[in-house]
């Protein structure tokens, strides 16, 4: 007796797949360094590319007493500058009709979607790379043993037992007030660390006043991907923290902590961050309306604001668990 089954020829023809109605969800990094708060925001005068912070600095201590009846030497205003310019970045995602027809989700909305994180991270990314790129050697500190810290310290020189501890924190902290480094308005000041160094603070067993951010009891509001407070310290975790593999001592991976004050470093747009689509036909180079675009473009820059001094101070560690 004949029997139609799955295994019955050109079955297989008349089936399609089941394909879920949602999207798997992507596994993504925080973009903390780009996040309102963390910068001081810049504007661009029209007509020009360029932004430009004026200093003058401070006058410096008179100890000496003045002779009688003889006037003091005039002193003149030290003037001096830094500036930075924006460049321009973008990207397309493009569908064809034939793809948008066949498949089972809605690819615009789902290319639309992928691009703002692109733009996003993109803009994060850069940001966090011309801080460390551009840091003062004077403020940067690698972790040369279990407790002992250098400065101007070279990855390589970064030990395999200086991971970030209670200890090195507090270090950081004095350096900060040491260099006058004002705090943020709620009398704290902020960290980005990768969740290879948050395994080692957390675990530093001689930490003594962690609070985890959903215990605190001021109604503090909360930072993006914040985890808590310790020795007067925020501090903001993301896997795109600034690592350089296999640089430090036994090619072990170095971590950048980043330790900041307010008005640190400035972030600005000359062109805001815009996003775009192109319908099926919308421009000549698509005469049979076969592929829409998706895309966004956008012209920044970022300066590290250190004409009067650091704001900062970058930790170079290595981790318990290299990720």
């Amino acid at each position: 007796m004949a029997t139609t089954s799955t295994a019955t020829a050109n079955f297989s023809d008349l089936v399609t797949q089941l394909v879920a109605a949602r999207a798997e969800e992507e596994l993504r990094a925080r973009a903390v360094h780009a996040m309102p708060g963390m910068y001081v925001p810049a504007r661009f005068v029209k007509g020009t590319n360029t932004l430009r912070y004026a200093r003058y600095a401070d006058l410096g201590v008179i100890t000496t007493t003045l002779s009688e009846g003889t006037a003091p030497t005039d002193q003149a205003l030290t003037i001096s500058s830094e500036f930075f310019t924006a460049d321009q970045y973008g990207a397309t995602v493009a569908v064809t009709d034939l793809a948008q027809i066949d498949n089972p989700h809605d690819l615009i909305g789902i290319a639309a979607e992928r691009i703002a994180y692109q733009a996003t991270r993109s803009m994060d990314v850069l940001v966090r790379d011309n801080i460390h790129g551009s840091a003062a050697t004077s403020a940067i500190f690698g972790a040369t043993g279990a407790t002992t810290l250098t400065q101007n310290t070279a990855n390589s020189a970064v030990a395999v037992a200086g991971v970030l501890t209670g200890a090195f924190v507090k270090n950081m902290v004095a350096r900060l007030k040491g260099a006058n480094v004002p705090q943020f308005a709620d009398g704290t000041y902020r960290c980005i660390i990768h969740p290879s160094q948050e395994y080692d603070l957390v675990s530093d067993t001689s930490v003594n006043g962690w609070i985890e951010a959903h215990k605190y009891v001021n109604n503090v509001p909360l930072l993006t991907n914040e985890i808590g407070q310790f020795a007067g310290v925020r501090f903001i975790v993301s896997s795109d923290a600034k690592v350089t593999t296999g640089a430090g001592a036994s090619s072990g991976n170095v971590y950048s902590a980043l330790f900041l004050g307010p008005d640190a470093y400035t972030i600005g747009d000359s062109q805001t961050l815009q996003s775009y689509f192109v319908a099926p036909g919308g421009d000549h180079t698509d005469p049979l309306a076969q592929k829409a675009l998706v895309g966004y473009k956008m012209r920044f820059g970022s300066l590290l604001l250190d004409e009067a001094g650091a704001r900062y101070r970058i930790l170079k560690t290595q981790a318990t668990v290299a990720v």
